[in-house]
């Protein structure tokens, strides 16, 4: 909760200063310490049911009012990004986000401009070598240990986050049908990747149908909506209809930025281009830490970057 609470009070400080580094002349140099980019590394939250997907997230914040930071790295639990999972009592084990160790996994380049925050995120679910699929197949407590390599304007940085504590709590008696439905290895897949296999959508179907209510409820509204949208429709309208229902029925969804992103890709497929910029709008606005929010993401680079968002469109009918 600390370290969440220090990353709040950055965004509001970033929001107060990114106005005076609008007209600021940027330009890359030689990082020569870590506080004019200051990292966090956490966890959505601390305590999931079993069978829950956990997500961690790096924030890099750039203080500076000119500067501007590219950021290297081959960023993946099979590669620079290393993770140790223990569950309390137990040796921890690496992992390695469903990949070999070393895989060949694509590099990537985030650019951290003045005032401004980058953020990646990854999903801590699915485990092949376990017989359930999930990482944390058990209930109990884990303590997860994080370190990343990483270049910041070509200089090699090794960064070590403090260790963060992950309670797994068992399923309830409502929650058991449930768990039972969707604690196999395809489904700990579908969570993991957000994308349904064709021989495991009628398991989230039925998901979204007798287990609305539970944790998975809207795991599987947002898969079965994804795999309608990438499956090649030309009726994008129904699909808007369900991603809208999942944001107004679940606030507290762990992924709600996502369904925000899926919303404004839904809008963008039906040629509806203010549509798609009110949602990346609300996207940013709300979720101003959200991986979303980069050039290398299609929406932003097509309706936002590289221009700016105030310079290319008037906020007035953006906003509301």
């Amino acid at each position: 909760m600390q370290r969440l609470l220090s990353c709040c009070i950055l965004l509001v400080s970033l929001n107060l200063g990114a106005r005076a580094a609008e007209n600021a002349t940027t330009e890359t140099r030689e990082l020569a310490s870590l506080e004019e980019l200051p990292t966090f590394l956490f966890i959505n939250k601390p305590q999931v049911a079993l069978g829950e997907p956990v997500y961690l997230k790096l924030v890099l914040a750039n203080w500076s009012q000119s500067s501007r930071f590219e950021v290297q790295g081959f960023l993946h639990p099979a590669n620079d990004l290393e993770i140790q999972v223990a569950r309390v009592g137990e040796l921890p084990a690496r992992y390695t986000g469903g990949f070999k160790k070393d895989a060949l996994i694509p590099g990537l380049t985030l650019h951290v401009r003045p005032r401004q925050v980058a953020a990646m995120r990854w999903t801590l679910c699915w485990e092949p070598d376990h017989d359930t699929g999930f990482l944390f197949e058990q209930p109990g407590k884990y303590v997860l240990t994080c370190r990343a390599r990483m270049t910041i304007n070509q200089t090699p940085r090794d960064l070590v986050f403090d260790r963060m504590e992950l309670e797994v709590l068992p399923p309830t008696a409502e929650q058991k049908n449930a768990l039972a439905l969707v604690f196999t290895p395809e489904c700990a897949e579908a969570l993991h990747k957000l994308q349904i296999r064709p021989e495991a959508l009628k398991t989230w179907q039925e998901a979204a149908e007798r287990f609305p209510k539970t944790v998975w409820g809207p795991y599987a509204k947002l898969l079965v909506a994804r795999h309608a949208l990438d499956s090649g429709t030309r009726d994008f309208a129904p699909v808007a209809k369900q991603i809208e229902a999942l944001i107004n029925e679940y606030p507290d969804f762990p992924l709600r930025e996502d369904a925000y992103y899926l919303m404004a890709s839904c809008q963008d497929r039906m040629g509806r281009p203010i549509e798609t910029l009110q949602w990346l709008y609300r996207l940013q606005r709300e979720y101003p830490t959200s991986a979303y929010i980069q050039e290398g993401m299609r929406l932003f680079r097509k309706y936002v970057y590289p221009d700016g968002w105030e310079e290319r469109y008037s906020p007035w009918f953006i906003r509301e």
